[in-house]
């Protein structure tokens, strides 16, 4: 029988009164000071027990039990820096004990303090190899500090420790999710929910990754299966509505999407995910008022709080700030707006706010009246907008597009030279870029861009066409492809200055129009190009981006755009097989005794047949 908590209480008292008169040792009172505390802490007597420990302290201020003891109630209350000073004390008497730096670790775990947390959960780890909460702190402290290398080492030593750790295997996956090793992490993820087959946290995580791997019709059971165990789970739903976008099944997406806000109507990613459905279908009057929904998605601020957001105001005598937001294409495809504003309303004073790669360029433009970058002050403004929400607020529909082409124009001093420079090359001039920008902030977007570059090797049908110069308009990313391609000797690549000594774009947006033809994936380069009227054509995965509309070898936004889609995910054999047939079609029609040159002036009936060819297939 249990003896009563109130007849144990007295009893600790009474004992405590001998042990006070038996002894006259410091540290052997102190020793039994930390005993009634214990008892005291199993009755529940917390402050009772921490009055105790105190005393044994005030006995014996090196005495490692009540250093600790103390610690750990200041821990799970909160006081945590009483806590970590008695842990350390703690520490320096006895140095090698490895739950002491598991609990000092968990409270600057507790602060946040993810270097001192992650150094003494590692000193757990080197004194008991065997410590398996240690190796998971551990891992999970170094992965708050972005360092993957220690967490994977620890988290893997916790699969080994116990096989049949849920928090081990779950722990791992996640960590080769961050890293971007996601093929790693798809094991780790099923030995998880084969642990716990109803922790829906996991599926979900492993249905991501599949997703994000293509492997599409797994995560849609993955999905389904969340849903059928919890209906409510709304993301679930929402990324099988995602998935089935993603495989272009456009009709069944809508359906889910329309379920999803039948359940949460203010779900901001479904708007933002349903603009890409309806304005890939050309349908803008639905598409536009969604897509401002991305700011809602992304958690962010559609316009800076200083300045008024225009709404359709008189621009009359008026200054508009222009924010332009997403990638660099995206500033080179929409800046026609401003144009168009300007048309309509001269007297408006355009200002746009804009990423430094673009700024030495869109200075040039006449409609534009300044430019800044993202990092200088802003000027005094009336209004202001983000660039991509203008064609809402102008009510663009897709008849009504504006592609009043060219609206980009290069510097003339730059035009000049580079014309000169090229003379000399009487070859049909292609210039060729294969990868877009690979060092976007999330990993999602990173992918996306992986999912629409090519390997520099895919366009070596290109270089063995007689006639063909090749010329690189790649950029940063995806240049070192080019010394491991097999026909880098037939590829003309340009000096190190290019793009540099005069400001990013402007050697770029004077070679185009010395060329004859662009062929480029999805990616900046493809949009100036398109800007500038040069013959362009485009490889787009599959499915493509919303801008480029479905089942269209046209674009209504770039009269001198062909597209060349891909058929099949990760196909890009087709597209330039195609390109290549089209290429050697309309070679073909010179003779093989002369060679293509740009001469700007009267051309020959051959040539004026040839380019006429070439326009047509563009179209």
């Amino acid at each position: 029988m249990k003896t009563p908590t109130s007849l144990l209480a007295i009893a600790l008292l009474f004992c405590q009164q001998s042990y006070i008169h038996t002894t006259d040792h410091p540290s052997e009172l102190s020793a039994e000071y930390v005993l009634l505390g214990d008892h005291f802490q199993e009755i529940g007597r917390r402050e009772k027990a921490m009055e105790l420990y105190k005393k044994a302290l005030s006995l014996h201020t090196n005495n490692p039990l009540a250093l600790v003891k103390l610690a750990t109630i200041n821990c799970a209350q909160k006081n945590i820096d009483e806590a970590i000073t008695q842990f350390n004390r703690a520490i320096n008497l006895n140095y090698e004990n490895a739950d002491l730096h598991f609990n000092l670790g968990l409270c600057y775990q507790q602060q946040e303090d993810w270097k001192n947390a992650a150094q003494h959960f590692k000193r757990a780890c080197d004194l008991d190899h065997a410590h398996l909460h240690a190796h998971l702190y551990a891992a999970a402290a170094y992965e708050k500090l972005q360092d993957f290398l220690p967490a994977l080492v620890a988290v893997k030593r916790a699969t080994q420790i116990n096989t049949e750790s849920f928090e081990a295997w779950h722990q791992l996956g996640s960590i080769y999710r961050h890293i971007e090793r996601l093929e790693d992490a798809i094991e780790p993820y099923r030995k998880a929910m084969e642990l716990q087959p109803n922790n829906l946290h996991v599926i979900m995580d492993l249905a991501n990754a599949l997703n994000m791997l293509n492997q599409h019709e797994e995560a849609l059971k993955l999905y389904q299966t969340i849903v059928e165990k919890n209906p409510n789970a709304i993301s679930a739903l929402y990324n099988f509505g995602f998935t089935l976008k993603k495989m272009d099944k456009l009709d069944r997406a809508l359906e889910i999407y329309k379920e999803v806000l039948a359940k949460k109507p203010d779900y901001a990613p479904v708007h933002f995910s349903l603009s890409s459905i309806y304005l890939s279908l050309g349908d803008f009057e639905n598409g536009l008022p969604e897509y401002e929904w991305r700011w809602k998605a992304y958690n962010q601020d559609s316009h800076k709080k200083d300045i008024p957001l225009w709404e359709g105001q008189d621009l009359t005598g008026r200054t508009l700030l222009v924010c332009t937001e997403q990638g660099l294409g995206d500033t080179i495809q929409f800046v026609r707006y401003l144009k168009l504003l300007k048309a309509q309303n001269p007297s408006v004073k355009l200002i746009i706010e804009t990423q430094s790669a673009l700024a030495h360029l869109l200075r040039l433009q006449p409609y534009i009246d300044h430019v800044i970058s993202r990092h200088e002050q802003r000027p005094r403004c009336d209004y202001q907008i983000p660039l991509m929400s203008i064609p809402h607020r102008v009510q663009t529909r897709l008849a009504t597009i504006p592609a009043d082409i060219p609206y980009i124009a290069a510097s003339e001093e730059r035009l000049a030279f580079w014309k000169e420079k090229l003379s000399h090359d009487t070859n049909f001039k292609i210039g060729i870029c294969w990868q877009g920008n690979a060092r976007y902030s999330t990993q999602a977007l990173r992918r996306a861009v992986a999912a629409k570059s090519l390997p520099l090797q895919t366009f070596k049908p290109l270089s063995e066409i007689p006639g063909v110069s090749l010329y690189s308009l790649q950029q940063i990313d995806g240049i070192d492809q080019i010394t491991t391609c097999d026909f880098k000797d037939k590829l003309i690549l340009f000096d190190q200055d290019f793009d540099a000594a005069h400001g990013s774009f402007m050697d770029t947006a004077a070679v185009i129009p010395q060329l004859d033809l662009i062929i480029s994936v999805d990616t900046a380069t493809c949009h100036l190009a398109a800007a500038m009227g040069t013959p362009t054509w485009i490889i787009v995965p599959f499915p493509a981006d919303w801008r480029w509309l479905r089942n269209r070898s046209d674009s209504p936004w770039y009269p001198s755009v062909r597209l060349f889609r891909q058929h099949t995910l990760g196909n890009w054999d087709t597209p330039i097989n195609e390109i290549v047939s089209e290429l050697q079609k309309t070679l073909s029609m010179t003779s093989s005794e002369h060679t293509i040159s740009l001469l700007p002036h009267q051309p020959t009936a051959e040539q004026h047949q040839f380019f006429e060819h070439l326009m047509q297939t563009l179209n």
